[in-house]
């Protein structure tokens, strides 16, 4: 799976991602189609800076594809306005869906994960959602905030999700010991379909947000282990959880690892979370 956005796919990719989106049974997909494939004037116009979705949404509006080969699974738009007319808020998430086949996997969370990240590193505080269903997204962390009135007149549901600066400046190069209790190789004792591709275990003595020993994915190790020592090197702070989850190299490993790289070693669990990486 990997994340594309849709104005910086050439004309070929564009032209067929319009033709996955349009096999969405949502009206509100059909209605972003007409945006994104006509001008002002009507005319023709396949994603180009003069389609109505610009002027829908504001200039530097995006949209997001979560794409598996050829495959759309979700997409979505973050965008400076929304349906809510005359409104202070934004930026917005907007046309959030993910096809029936692909539910009940978190897949819209990676998404989200993405546009979190961007927005953070352009100084975002708060991203917002209108909507008029209930019990959605407060599993990706947004809270309600108020009912506002839509631009066809009915009530919508106003969440919001805001950004913390965090400060784990005592943890981060932290020299930590514990136990392995899921050893690279093992399967997950509920799901056994996941294969732990790291060594995952706990930091004793150390109590984290849901009352357990502090979780920790420790990387640099080519084989099981039982126990460690090692230094803590960044920590996942999920959004949507009560814990956050450290990330340690073993005492001797010298091996750097980008954000990439540790956000894909961890990606096997976080994927069905939404979170953010601190170094």
């Amino acid at each position: 799976m990997k994340v594309l956005e849709f104005f910086e796919c050439d004309e070929g990719a564009r032209r067929h991602w319009i033709e996955q989106i349009k096999k969405s049974d949502w009206r509100a997909a059909r209605f972003l189609v007409e945006l994104l494939t006509k001008d002002a004037s009507g005319q023709p116009c396949l994603g180009s800076p003069s389609c109505e979705f610009f002027r829908w949404w504001g200039a530097g509006s995006k949209i997001f594809l979560l794409v598996e080969g050829d495959a759309l699974l979700s997409f979505c738009s973050f965008a400076e306005k929304d349906d809510i007319p005359d409104c202070a808020f934004g930026p917005w998430i907007g046309f959030v869906y993910t096809f029936p086949q692909y539910r009940g996997k978190r897949r819209m969370g990676i998404l989200f994960t993405h546009i979190f990240k961007a927005a953070r590193s352009q100084g975002v505080k708060t991203i917002y959602i209108s909507t008029h269903d209930e019990g959605i997204y407060e599993k990706y962390g947004f809270s309600f905030l108020k009912v506002m009135k839509d631009m066809g007149g009915e009530d919508s549901r106003i969440y919001k999700i805001d950004f913390e600066d965090k400060d784990y400046s005592g943890i981060i190069g932290k020299h930590v010991a514990g136990k392995i209790d899921r050893p690279l190789g093992s399967r997950h004792p509920r799901h056994p379909d996941m294969v732990y591709p790291v060594n995952y275990g706990y930091v004793e003595h150390v109590f984290a947000g849901d009352g357990a020993e502090q979780d920790v994915y420790l990387l640099g190790a080519d084989a099981p282990l039982r126990d460690f020592s090692g230094k803590v090197i960044a920590v996942w702070h999920r959004l949507n959880d009560v814990e956050d989850k450290w990330i340690a190299v073993p005492d001797g490993n010298t091996q750097s690892f980008s954000d990439k790289e540790i956000e894909e070693a961890i990606f096997f669990t976080e994927q069905y979370y939404v979170g953010e990486l601190w170094r």
